[in-house]
């Protein structure tokens, strides 16, 4: 089993090719990828790579999903908490605002038992999800 970085995956999903990505990058990345029999994930990897999957290259929610998608579906990739990456993927879809990362802590906090994750993020975001409270002033 291999592991591999951020940078790493976005070469091998979106296979990019500009000044910041030449096509050696590119094409070892996918080399990498394919020639293991096993490549772990960790969440820290998947939220960046959201991230800039959104920040960098302006895809939208609808095109990184399927994406994800599909890397929870193979059997190739191995992640922290298959189960919390799943229900992650679908509070991504149901919750327009909500970030994967933002996804991944809340599935990975009831997975680990809690039942309740408080925050300060507003209920049109993190706050949206079943299991968060969003912490306010009371008056």
């Amino acid at each position: 089993m291999i592991a591999v970085d951020t940078n790493v995956l976005i070469r091998y999903l979106l296979q990019p090719v500009d000044s910041q990505n030449p096509p050696w990058q590119t094409q070892k990345a996918v080399l990498t990828i394919d020639s293991a029999e096993k490549v772990f994930l960790s969440d820290i990897v998947l939220a960046e790579t959201e991230w800039v999957m959104e920040a960098v290259f302006n895809l939208t929610r609808n095109d990184i999903h399927p994406v994800f998608y599909e890397l929870a579906a193979s059997t190739r990739f191995l992640f922290e908490d298959w189960e919390a990456l799943q229900r992650a993927l679908m509070d991504y879809k149901t919750y327009p605002k909500v970030d994967l990362s933002d996804c991944l802590i809340a599935r990975r906090a009831h997975n680990n038992g809690a039942e309740t994750l408080y925050t300060f993020e507003s209920n049109r975001k993190l706050g949206a999800l079943p299991i968060v409270t969003t912490l306010t002033v009371r008056h």
